[in-house]
């Protein structure tokens, strides 16, 4: 792997906060964050090899179209999800151009599927050091994404679910207890105090912003539409199953915000697994039968490894170009 990758170059957009380098990083660095690298995509290869039969069978079973048409909004839905971490690290205090975001960002996803729930937001303190973000920022950041999240994610369910499911609320009643904590705790106020408690029993210095209606406002936006691309995701692969199109609408937006906002609060497993897909089955088995929503749980798991994969790959192959060309 090229040094370029280990420098992250940092010019700044127009009016943007200015971010001065830090030094090169040192030789011991450079090979610590390629073998890093190695780790993570070793770890998330091995999740698209483990669901290799599940996605065969979808082959098999699927609409032939379904697959790549369901691969664009989970591409999309990644791009969203990079605007969501970019706008709440820029409430934060700390303002990146898109570029750097996105290098940052789609790398640290490999971690997702590393066990232990806290690799994707090692990465990016590790990758943010050139930028002088603070390493509690990307700490503080990175838990209040999954916070944001959940939070919208079970919103989502709740205001779908009950188009689709007759007893949704019979079901998933416990969301309706838990949503109102959620929310009253991204109350700025209230998550400011928190945030500098935690800080202070850490014995850390506070934040150099505290989070605002807007910087949240702005993330919850793009968190809401990645539930909705990812929801419409979900929707190609139910058609492509023999679902009716109309009705499976709300189950997939619904069905697939609840399950990936499980996923996330089920800490130590790699992306949720197994969690995720036992709520999406459980929820998309009301429009097709059970055998095909778990097909399509394994699927979507497969399809959005392979999202993440790309979007990485493709932050190395410009990271090569733009080595290649200085």
């Amino acid at each position: 792997m090229s040094e370029q990758f280990t420098r992250d170059t940092t010019g700044d957009d127009p009016g943007q906060d200015s971010m001065a380098a830090l030094a090169p990083p040192s030789a011991k660095r450079i090979w610590f964050r390629r073998a890093m690298l190695v780790v993570l995509l070793s770890f998330a290869a091995a999740a698209v090899i483990s669901n290799r039969e599940g996605l065969g069978e979808a082959l098999r079973e699927v609409e032939p179209w379904a697959i790549p048409v369901a691969l664009l909004p989970g591409l999309v839905a990644m791009a969203s999800s990079l605007g969501a971490w970019r706008s709440l690290l820029a409430d934060f205090g700390s303002r990146l151009p898109w570029p750097t975001a996105a290098r940052i960002f789609y790398l640290s996803q490999l971690g997702k599927y590393v066990p232990g729930s806290v690799w994707s937001i090692l990465t990016q303190m590790e990758l943010s050091r050139q930028h002088n973000v603070p390493r509690r920022t990307i700490l503080m950041v990175g838990v209040l994404s999954i916070a944001v999240a959940v939070t919208s994610g079970l919103s989502v369910a709740v205001v779908m679910l009950p188009f689709a499911v007759p007893d949704a609320v019979r079901r998933y009643w416990w969301v309706l207890l838990v949503l109102p904590i959620l929310l009253a705790l991204l109350h700025p106020a209230v998550l400011s105090r928190c945030l500098g408690l935690a800080l202070r029993i850490a014995r850390r210095e506070p934040l150099p912003k505290t989070p605002s209606w807007r910087g949240l406002g702005a993330t919850a936006g793009f968190q809401l539409t990645t539930w909705l691309l990812l929801g419409l995701h979900a929707w190609v692969l139910l058609i492509g199953l023999g679902a009716p199109a109309l009705t499976a609408l709300p189950v997939a937006i619904g069905g697939y915000a609840l399950g990936y906002a499980i996923g996330q609060m089920a800490i130590g497993l790699p992306a949720g697994a197994g969690v995720r897909e036992a709520v999406l089955t459980l929820a998309m088995s009301t429009v097709v039968p059970t055998p095909a929503a778990l097909l399509l749980a394994l699927t979507s798991r497969a399809l959005l490894t392979l999202v993440d994969l790309t979007m990485a790959g493709g932050q190395y192959l410009i990271i090569r170009r733009s080595a290649k060309v200085s």
